[in-house]
């Protein structure tokens, strides 16, 4: 995933302990996995979140070939666990663990 930002702030580049154990039961990401994709997130995201917007322009540079726009805005509501219109790393990774790695209990 290429996230493309160009937002506030810098925010603290490692997960809490306590986020990351937590994280590790709701996922199927190991500790050192979380690490890496919340670097990426935050150089991507600065701000800390992504909007429907945001998510449809890079969801759209993995399918060049057609308007994945409609999908990309059903994949981005799945992600928006609580609805508030953004995704955040919480939301990103849950959201990314139920898709490529399987199902998960909520």
């Amino acid at each position: 995933f290429f996230f493309v930002s160009n937002k506030m702030g810098k925010q603290n580049s490692k997960l809490k302990p306590e986020v990351i154990s937590d994280l590790v039961g709701q996922t199927q990401f190991s500790p050192q996995e979380l690490q890496e994709w919340y670097k990426g997130f935050l150089k991507d995201c600065p701000d800390g979140t992504l909007t429907v917007e945001e998510f449809k322009k890079i969801y759209g540079n993995f399918f060049p070939y057609g308007d994945a726009s409609k999908f990309a805005e059903h994949v981005f509501r799945t992600f928006d666990a609580n609805g508030d219109g953004r995704i955040d790393f919480r939301e990103f990774i849950c959201g990314l663990s139920v898709t490529s790695r399987g199902t998960m209990e909520q």
